[in-house]
């Protein structure tokens, strides 16, 4: 979704809320951001047992597809509460996609 001169991630990343909800275990979004979720391997793969993997590579692949056709050069995500570059953020969702495989 492309609105306002800026990339909106949410929407795919909303169909997996769940699991995105899970890795939000150093503090609270609120408070910390996008710093508040542990994208490490370790946590990746214990979370996911719990969800559909299949379905959440497929989004976050979607994700970037979108990102990388979009000339948007800004990425915001209520979810993470992050407005950041396009790449740093389509970096971040590839090393979830690695940590998933």
């Amino acid at each position: 979704m492309k609105t306002n001169g800026t990339f909106k991630s949410d929407t795919f990343l909303n169909k997996n809320l769940e699991f995105w909800k899970a890795l939000e275990i150093v503090c609270v979004v609120e408070c910390c951001g996008i710093d508040a979720f542990d994208f490490s391997k370790e946590t990746i793969q214990k979370k996911i047992l719990d969800y559909n993997e299949l379905d959440i590579i497929y989004n976050i692949e979607s994700l970037i597809y979108e990102i990388d056709n979009s000339k948007l050069d800004r990425i915001s995500s209520y979810l993470f509460h992050v407005y950041e570059d396009k790449n740093i953020f389509k970096n971040r969702m590839n090393r979830i996609l690695i940590a998933l495989k």
